[in-house]
């Protein structure tokens, strides 16, 4: 999908995504804080920012934050958060994740948060991030998981982009190992969790049309017994999305 797409797509549901519960407190944020290893000095870059809580989450223990994301809207939102907080060190540009225009070496941490299944080319991407970070940089990644299992993996992604076309694909830890092979970057799994969603609200919050709401129920209630078990399916199609914290260190 293009970064238009993922505009039409997010562009909307903006203002939802400021107060979605999961995004604004989920329980992989502190995690994620510590896994920055903060001192205080840093420049930090938070791609795919959305409606801004990480780069809020970060920017009280970091030098300036920049926030990057190809959706206008969500930077209206993240620029109205960082306000209403009193953060003074944070600036926002509209930008793609595969085509970072920054300096090389500018930044001590590159950061994440369930932003990268929507790149179109994870390569590019990882391949900036390595060039952006100053040595001794961490890229810290916060991003839906696919399991390793093929079944389950089909059906991760399958519902993923059923419900949102712009969804590109939810790797799996061993692929994001492979694909940062290019680079100086060694991502490292830190924690993953099952994170609980409900099904109404999933699909509401992307705006799914009906008839992709109606497969998408048929495809849960079809589900064979271990992609049931995986991710938590219930008979009113809540489920559990798979979550991890991911860390790399540039030398």
């Amino acid at each position: 999908m293009t970064a238009r797409t993922v505009r039409d797509q997010f562009g909307p549901a903006a203002a939802d995504y400021a107060s979605f519960s999961y995004h604004a407190a989920g329980p992989d944020l502190a995690p994620m804080l510590a896994a920055g290893e903060m001192d205080g000095g840093e420049r930090v870059l938070d791609l795919g920012c959305g409606a801004g809580h990480a780069t809020l989450l970060f920017a009280p223990h970091a030098r300036e934050v920049v926030a990057l994301d190809p959706t206008p809207q969500m930077l209206v939102q993240a620029r109205r958060l960082a306000v209403e907080r009193g953060m003074t060190n944070v600036s926002f540009e509209l930008g793609r994740a595969e085509q970072i225009r920054s300096p090389d070496d500018s930044f001590d941490r590159v950061i994440s948060r369930q932003s990268a299944h929507h790149w179109r080319d994870l390569r590019a991407a990882l391949a900036g991030i390595d060039r952006v970070l100053s040595p001794g940089g961490r890229f810290v990644l916060i991003d839906t998981v696919a399991p390793d299992d093929a079944v389950q993996d089909r059906f991760l992604n399958s519902i993923e982009l059923l419900r949102d076309p712009s969804h590109v694909r939810d790797y799996t830890v061993s692929e994001w190992q492979a694909m940062a092979s290019g680079t100086d970057l060694r991502i490292e799994l830190l924690q993953s969790w099952s994170v609980p969603l409900d099904f109404d609200d999933w699909v509401k919050r992307s705006r799914t049309p009906r008839r992709q709401v109606e497969l998408l129920r048929e495809l849960f209630r079809v589900a064979p017994p271990h992609v049931r078990e995986y991710f938590g399916l219930t008979a009113d199609c809540g489920w559990e999305v798979p979550v991890a914290l991911m860390v790399a260190r540039r030398p």
